[in-house]
C-alpha cells in the first residue's frame, strides 16, 4: 500500500470508529479489496467519515482499493478493541488470521515458527496453534479466539491443558532426539483479545494481542519470574500427564 501524509481528522466517538472498522473487517475478508463507498453503505455513515477514519490509520490518503495485510487488518482490529469493540472484531477475524498474526509476530524478532503441531502424550494427543525457537527458548502458545474473558475457570481450564500439552511436546522431542545438549526451556503461553486479570495464571503465561510485542521483546530464558518448563525434567512431567491422564 502506498502511504502519503494525511490531514488530522477531528475526534470521532469510540463507538462510531469501532463500528467503521468492524464493518471493514468484516468487507474485507478473503483479501477483498477495500471499498469506501461499500464500507460506508454497512457502516450507515458517508465515505468520507469512513475515509477520515481508516486514512490515518492505514497512512493513505485515499484508502480505497487498497488491500488489506494480515497486520493491517490487526492493528485495525486493536484499535477496534481499545474503543470498545472486543465482541465485534472477535467475530469480524478468523481464528487463521489470529494464528498467522501471531506467527508473523514471532517471526519479526527472530523465531523460527511452526502451526498446528500435534504431540502425543500417554493415550492423548494435543495441538499446539503455534511453536516459536529462539536459542534455548521454546514458545509454544495456544491462540484462544475469545469474545470474553468469560470465568475465571474457563481460564483455568484452558491454561491446565495447555500446560500438558507443552510437557507432552517435551517429551516427544526428547525422544526424537530434538532438544541437543543445550538446556532448553518450553513456555507455555495463551493469547487472547482480551486483556488478562492476570499475567500468570495456573503456571501459564496469558496475554492479550496487544500486549505481545513488547513480551517478545523482553521475554528470556533467564526470566526467572516466567514459568519455563525445563527439559531435564521431562521424565518427571510425562509421568505426570499419565497420571492425571489416567485419573480422567
Amino acid at each position: 500500500m502506498q502511504t502519503h501524509h494525511y490531514k488530522e481528522r477531528q475526534q470521532a466517538p469510540s463507538y462510531f470508529v469501532s463500528h467503521v472498522i468492524v464493518e471493514t473487517l468484516k468487507y474485507t475478508k478473503g483479501d477483498k479489496l477495500l471499498n469506501i463507498s461499500q464500507i460506508a453503505e454497512r457502516a450507515k455513515t458517508t465515505t468520507e467519515q469512513v475515509g477520515l477514519i481508516l486514512g490515518p490509520m492505514l497512512r493513505l490518503e485515499d484508502p480505497s482499493d487498497a488491500q488489506l495485510t494480515n497486520s493491517a487488518r490487526f492493528m485495525l482490529a486493536l484499535e477496534a478493541v481499545r474503543h470498545g469493540g472486543l465482541q465485534q472484531v472477535a467475530r469480524a477475524l478468523s481464528w487463521q488470521e489470529f494464528e498467522a498474526f501471531t506467527e508473523e509476530c514471532l517471526q519479526a524478532v527472530g523465531f523460527d515458527t511452526q502451526k498446528g503441531i500435534i504431540v502425543k502424550g500417554g493415550s492423548r494427543r494435543w495441538q499446539i496453534d503455534v511453536i516459536a525457537k529462539k536459542g534455548r527458548m521454546i514458545l509454544a502458545i495456544d491462540c484462544k479466539h475469545w469474545e470474553s474473558p468469560g470465568y475465571e475457570s474457563k481460564l483455568s481450564n484452558a491454561a491446565e491443558h495447555q500446560k500438558l500439552a507443552v510437557q507432552a511436546l517435551i517429551q516427544q522431542m526428547g525422544a526424537r532426539g530434538e532438544l541437543g545438549r543445550e538446556r532448553m526451556l518450553a513456555l507455555p503461553m495463551i493469547l487472547t483479545l482480551f486483556d488478562p486479570r492476570s499475567r500468570i495464571v495456573d503456571e501459564v503465561v496469558v496475554l492479550s494481542v496487544e500486549q505481545l510485542a513488547d513480551f517478545l521483546e523482553g521475554v528470556s530464558p533467564f526470566s526467572s519470574e516466567l514459568p519455563f518448563i525445563s527439559a531435564q525434567r521431562r521424565k518427571k512431567l510425562y509421568q505426570l500427564i499419565d497420571a492425571r491422564v489416567g485419573a480422567g
